[in-house]
């Protein structure tokens, strides 16, 4: 069976190389800006779930980002070095005992080579965009997003628990991300379409502080396509489909010897209705709707249910001040419950986490934003209560030209 292996740091050692060159920092026709950012999150469970207690969550991210035309001069070409660094504070393992995860910054303890890629578009003159991207590549950034749901912690509301639960290691999204290709086309009437094809296994399912980069037959391809439109108040109206190549294990159903049963399909879909509702002298209302469905041979939630709105501008004076309020639901499937009662635990129909938070960026490089949520039947298990967490996050962010940190 082909297998090929390479080390994410020798790709960043490659990339960095490049990055740094005088021709690409210094190219008139565009330039590369560092980013960095340092997200804290001091989070309590005051009530429920495993037991009460709290911790602190942080995480690192570093980009070089290089705008089109930037890379040695190349008309079109722009690309991205992101290295991003997770401590292993555990909270909902520990705490609440959720499967969706209270906040999206939550992951193993790592330094890793999280997306390095580049990204070529041709230039059109009519209002249409085609463009081609290849690498370490964060589905998520394009797929399955909300530009509303984007205010919220809890980490359904970045891909809905019914495709983010999916395959042996995740799809390639946080805190892990694979390699892969991505196409996308727009219109100038605002509708899209776009497809990619991914490592079906990211990183290393026994190891969550691996870099590893290995790709294989077994391993096989996630493919996903997601079509659309977004104008005007639409800021995304959505379908997307998403499918494995590999083969996967039942959940509940065995082959005559008893092992577990292999079978191909493992696949989903998922819609999403995102809207500017009002907007009146700076004051803005929007709502999403998410839904999705996974198959419930091999994924222990074959549903998803995603919904919330947000008002920003409503304080005087302070107009990127924005509140949320935001569900995530997801419902367990059949064959999920039958296995669980073959090993006499007892399961609930859904896990749910009811959000409220506030947003305010109190200058340009640091933001807050509190946070409180209501986990309902977490991790579905009967025997925990409903859990009662509160997050009170904090962003760094500093942004620079490379040209002017020289």
């Amino acid at each position: 069976m082909q297998q090929l292996r390479l080390s994410r740091f020798a790709l960043l050692s490659l990339i960095t190389a490049l990055a740094t060159s005088p021709s690409l920092a210094d190219s008139p026709d565009g330039g590369v800006v560092f980013n960095a950012a340092y997200t804290g999150d001091p989070v309590r469970n005051f009530s429920g779930g495993i037991r009460a207690g709290g911790t602190y969550l942080d995480n690192l991210d570093l980009q070089l980002a290089a705008d089109r035309g930037a890379i040695f001069g190349i008309p079109g070409l722009s690309g991205l070095l992101y290295g991003l660094y997770n401590n292993a504070h555990e909270f909902s393992e520990k705490y609440v005992g959720d499967a969706q995860i209270v906040s999206n910054i939550e992951g193993p303890r790592a330094f890793r080579l999280y997306e390095a890629w580049l990204d070529w578009a041709p230039v059109y003159e009519d209002g249409n965009a085609f463009s081609a991207r290849l690498g370490l590549y964060d589905l998520n950034t394009e797929f399955d997003a909300t530009e509303t749901a984007g205010l919220f912690l809890n980490g359904a509301q970045g891909v809905g628990t019914d495709f983010g639960q999916s395959g042996e290691n995740g799809p390639s999204i946080f805190p892990v991300t694979s390699l892969a290709l991505r196409l996308n086309a727009t219109s100038s009437t605002g509708a899209y379409g776009q497809f990619a094809v991914l490592d079906g296994v990211p990183g290393d399912p026994e190891d969550g502080s691996s870099n590893r980069i290995h790709l294989s037959g077994k391993d096989g391809a996630l493919l996903v396509v997601e079509g659309g439109w977004h104008r005007g108040a639409w800021r995304k109206l959505a379908l997307g489909l998403w499918r494995y190549t590999a083969d996967f294990d039942r959940l509940a159903a065995t082959t005559p010897a008893g092992d577990p049963r292999r079978e191909a399909g493992n696949d989903g879909w998922y819609a999403i209705a995102d809207r500017t509702l009002w907007s009146d002298g700076g004051r803005t209302a929007a709502g999403f709707l998410r839904v999705g469905q996974a198959d419930e041979r091999y994924n222990g939630f074959d549903g998803y249910l995603g919904a919330g709105g947000s008002l920003s501008g409503f304080v005087p004076g302070r107009p990127d001040d924005t509140v949320g309020l935001g569900m995530a639901m997801a419902f367990t499937g059949s064959e999920y419950r039958a296995a669980r009662a073959l090993e006499g635990a007892g399961t609930d129909r859904h896990e749910a986490s009811l959000e409220i938070t506030y947003r305010a960026p109190l200058t340009s490089w640091l933001t807050i934003q509190p946070d409180i949520q209501y986990v309902i039947n977490p991790g579905t298990d009967p025997a925990l209560d409903n859990a009662l967490v509160v997050i009170l996050r904090f962003e760094l962010s500093y942004s620079k030209p490379l040209s002017a940190l020289r």
